[in-house]
């Protein structure tokens, strides 16, 4: 009886430990596949649960105000610039071919400041789905407090191209979608007339492109070493220039006439701020680096031939050499303009008047800075129809321009370059 009783309570036993493992069983499935739901939904939602396990996946998407602005990088045989000059240009949008993570340039790419990190996704209406790999100076948070809503800025292309599309855009605020860092949402960008051919630049260091006027179509003219830029204006004869090309590769230690040409030429981009030495010490070492940097050859001091004057930094020096005769050979055009102008006005039997009663200079407004951008758009300084009444750097560049062409400095890093002193004041009320 015992023994019956014994076999019974062990049967019993091995019964309910069975229904306990499929209690559990039971219970647990149901979560597993409701996990599941989960993730196939946040991955539709844009908040992939695998690529983000942290406490900030939980936040997205979620909607944002932005303020966006467009940039694009400027080439130097370009019909057109918005600030005047190829150097300001760069200097204003950069000229790399890569975003600050390494990625090569493409339409919709995206700057952000860096409190959004590389690959962060966005949905901005009118551009697409985006992604951000670049950064920028301006390109900054409201924790700064310079602007109500953090920066955004969207690359638009290359050359004249570029510049058009980058100018129709403007600046906008703008709701954005932000999706964070996911791998699983594609980049999708429309920017309705962007070719693939753009994402490669022109490579404008073989020719120099004169300018378009109702009798002269752009024309290509070959680059050599000591290459002849010929600008063909209607009813005038444009005397030709020699251009002086850098051709030998140098470094930290060299000395002699290239050093001095290289040098000389650091000077008119304002990145040489010293005597011309002919001696390439740390200073020429440093001002060849910021060249480096704003053509996106380097990303920092410790990168591979920082500061060495090779060859790829060689070609895009003389890209700017053959742009900047080109500008002389505009500037010099002008001038005999000028001086007949000054002649005929001088010839005429009439009193004078007062355009301009004040000096004027940057980050100054009111009624005698919209007559001084009346007269530079009148003389062919400044384009375009909009008079702001604002002393910005598209004033200050046009005012360095109408100096430089009646002589009144010689390079935009003289005193008094872009500000209306004594002389210019006395010349523009001259002139009007």
């Amino acid at each position: 009886m015992k023994k019956t009783k014994t076999k019974i309570s062990f049967r019993n036993l091995v019964v309910l430990d069975l229904v306990l493992l499929l209690g559990v069983f039971l219970a647990f499935k149901p979560f597993n596949v409701a996990f599941g739901d989960k993730v196939f939904a946040d991955q539709l939602n844009g908040t992939d649960v695998t690529s983000d396990t942290s406490a900030d996946a939980a936040k997205f998407p979620y909607t944002k105000t932005f303020i966006i602005s467009a940039y694009y990088s400027p080439l130097p045989c370009q019909q057109h610039y918005h600030t005047g000059s190829y150097a300001s240009e760069i200097a204003l949008n950069g000229n790399g071919t890569n975003g600050a993570d390494g990625t090569q340039v493409f339409p919709g790419m995206i700057a952000a400041p860096k409190t959004y990190p590389f690959g962060t996704k966005m949905d901005i209406p009118g551009i697409g789905i985006v992604g951000v790999h670049d950064r920028g100076g301006a390109i900054v948070s409201t924790d700064t407090g310079k602007f109500a809503y953090d920066r955004l800025d969207i690359w638009m292309g290359f050359g004249d191209k570029g510049l058009d599309r980058a100018m129709s855009w403007g600046k906008k605020t703008v709701d954005v979608e932000v999706y964070g860092v996911n791998t699983s949402i594609a980049e999708q960008v429309s920017l309705g007339d962007y070719s693939a051919s753009e994402s490669t630049p022109n490579d404008c260091s073989q020719v120099v492109t004169a300018a378009v006027t109702p009798e002269n179509k752009a024309v290509a003219k070959p680059v050599s070493q000591a290459a002849v830029v010929k600008k063909t204006v209607t009813k005038q004869v444009i005397p030709e220039k020699t251009v002086a090309f850098l051709i030998a590769d140098l470094k930290p230690g060299d000395k002699g006439d290239d050093v001095k040409a290289l040098q000389e030429n650091l000077k008119k981009l304002n990145l040489f701020r010293t005597d011309i030495s002919g001696f390439y010490g740390d200073t020429t070492k440093h001002a060849v680096f910021k060249f480096q940097q704003i053509q996106g050859l380097v990303m920092d001091e410790n990168s591979e031939f920082a500061g060495v004057f090779g060859p790829k930094t060689r070609k895009g020096l003389n890209k700017l050499v053959a742009a900047s005769s080109y500008n002389e050979t505009r500037i010099a055009s002008a001038t005999e303009v000028y001086k007949r102008t000054m002649v005929a006005s001088a010839e005429v039997d009439k009193p004078k008047r007062t355009l301009i009663s004040v000096e004027l200079r940057y980050g100054m407004r009111g009624p005698d800075v919209a007559a001084l951008q009346k007269f530079l758009k009148d003389k062919g300084f400044l384009d375009g129809n909009l008079v702001t009444q604002y002393y910005g750097p598209v004033t200050q560049n046009a005012v360095t321009e109408f100096q430089k062409a009646n002589k009144l400095i010689s390079s935009p890093s003289d005193t008094g370059a872009g500000y209306v002193g004594p002389a210019t004041l006395e010349l523009i009320n001259t002139l009007s």
